[in-house]
């Protein structure tokens, strides 16, 4: 039996007048950032941010978050995790449970020792007055934790009864990602990414049909989970005109800033969070040279240091090229 070829991102065409074409450098380095804002701060202790200067800002930031979305999706997360986070449930705590015909929300009775396996465990849950037991190696497929039950798995919402379950995937996203992969990031639901900018904007272009793969067409919103049709959601799209925030925000997750007057009017609520800021040359210059002095007085007032050699590095090694005309600072 021949192994299914493993395709990533990178693998994507764009579509365009009718033409499959090869990703552009510049979609190639925006994927590529994403992944290193995703790797760097899960390393570092200190928060990393990014100046980026560019030709034009138009959809960047939007894959720049798929680059961030793609880290997970690709990631094979250890059955581990999982198993601790279902440890870590109470009696009488409420769950998900798929079954073959339908998923309920069912109460947790206990977690005992496998009468068949060993060192294998047994969820027993209550189905109305049935008791079912889920073996360990079903928990992945047939379990997902609620956000009211697992503080570390926070949804901003319940689950209500016409909204998709789990991740409802496309076919552009099964063709690039194993089922395993994806039954494993659906169950850690939550905001990997924040995008801030012309919301009405951002909107249009994640619904836009731009990739091909195989075939198959597809675009953003494949790989952006932002609305209400699912339970599972990846990251959430602010507007920049927004007078407060309307959400619980988690300081450990990116945010994207489309362009230098949406850093303005929103920083201060996003102070802790690591930041890429993104500019065009279309941009005022008096606002981006503001911009450069506010990021050097940071510097020096709270003894920053440079990193911009990391992306360098980053991208050498994965033989992504930084395109023309792309100017950016890193710090933390």
């Amino acid at each position: 039996m021949r192994c299914r070829k493993s395709l990533s991102i990178f693998d994507l065409k764009v579509y365009s007048k009718n033409k499959e074409l090869d990703l552009p450098d510049w979609i190639k380095f925006a994927f590529s950032l994403g992944g290193y804002i995703n790797d760097i701060n899960k390393k570092e202790s200190k928060k990393t941010n990014v100046l980026i200067s560019l030709p034009t800002n138009d959809y960047f930031p939007l894959f720049v978050s798929m680059g961030i979305a793609d880290k997970y999706f690709s990631d094979n997360k250890q059955i581990e995790s999982i198993k601790k986070a279902i440890l870590g449930l109470e009696k009488g705590n409420r769950i998900l449970y798929k079954d073959n015909k339908s998923i309920k929300k069912v109460s947790v009775i206990s977690i005992e020792p496998s009468p068949v396996f060993s060192n294998q465990n047994i969820l027993k849950i209550s189905v109305g007055n049935v008791e079912y037991g889920i073996p360990e190696n079903q928990w992945v497929e047939k379990i997902q934790i609620i956000d009211e039950e697992y503080k570390e798995i926070k949804r901003t919402r319940k689950i209500a009864n016409d909204h998709q379950i789990g991740l409802k995937y496309s076919p552009l996203l099964k063709s690039i990602y194993t089922e395993e992969q994806l039954k494993k990031v659906e169950f850690f639901p939550g905001d990997y990414f924040y995008i801030i900018g012309n919301k009405d904007k951002l909107l249009e272009q994640i619904n836009e049909e731009i990739f091909t793969l195989k075939k198959i067409k597809g675009g953003i919103k494949d790989f952006l989970y932002l609305d209400l049709k699912n339970s599972y959601t990846n990251g959430k799209i602010f507007s920049s005109k927004m007078r407060k925030l309307d959400s619980e925000i988690n300081e450990n997750v990116p945010v994207i800033f489309s362009d230098i007057t949406s850093f303005n009017k929103q920083s201060h609520l996003f102070f802790k969070n690591p930041k890429v800021i993104i500019t065009s040359r279309s941009e005022n210059e008096i606002k981006f040279y503001e911009l450069i002095e506010e990021i050097k007085r940071r510097l020096l007032l709270e003894k920053h240091q440079y990193y911009t050699y990391e992306i360098l590095e980053y991208t050498k090694i994965r033989k992504v090229k930084i395109p023309n005309g792309t100017e950016l600072i890193i710090w933390r």
